[in-house]
């Protein structure tokens, strides 16, 4: 009999596989509450298979492949940025007017967040092929979850608070920063 590996199983293996790549602990990275969301937006933007692909590579490659390079910047940063926009942005789809019949600079409330995203079967694309399957236009960058940004790593790793969350409290510019030790 085969064993298969139930969903908390599956986080807590990318998890692991997270820890390695970012170099913050498998503690760390459960204590931002982002585990679950970072590892359905994985799955659900690349498809299970090429997360365990990533997971189970020679660990000379990890650094090269584009899905490791997404891993990454979504723990540190809370944005998914599909291996496609690895090394560069669609800056025309970030800027364009949010409602001239173009992308929305930044996705809002008047459209459901469902349409922001194409919809299709995990395993259904193909690498460097979004979702449905055509290769002319990508799902843009989107924040995960609420908490996301304020829970990135890219914090701890400065340093510093993220601007409008976590306030280090009054009078805390008077004090020099501390940096931990990573």
């Amino acid at each position: 009999m085969t064993h298969t590996a139930t969903t908390e199983e599956k986080i807590r293996e990318f998890v692991k596989f997270s820890a390695t790549v970012t170099g913050f602990s498998e503690f760390d990275l459960w204590g931002t509450g982002q585990a679950e969301a970072y590892y359905e937006t994985v799955v659900d933007r690349e498809g299970a298979d090429a997360l365990q692909q990533a997971i189970s590579s020679d660990p000379s490659a990890v650094a090269a492949d584009p899905v490791v390079k997404s891993i990454i910047k979504l723990w540190y940063v809370g944005v998914w940025y599909g291996p496609e926009l690895t090394g560069r942005v669609d800056v025309a789809a970030w800027t364009a007017p949010g409602r001239s019949g173009a992308k929305p600079a930044v996705p809002d409330d008047s459209q459901p967040e469902e349409s922001l995203r194409r919809q299709a079967t995990p395993g259904q694309r193909q690498h460097g092929q979004d979702r449905a399957g055509d290769n002319d236009e990508r799902t843009p960058p989107f924040v995960v979850s609420p908490d996301a940004y304020t829970e990135g790593l890219l914090w701890r790793a400065i340093g510093a608070h993220p601007s409008g969350a976590k306030a280090p409290g009054y009078g805390s510019w008077a004090n020099p920063p501390t940096l931990e030790n990573h």
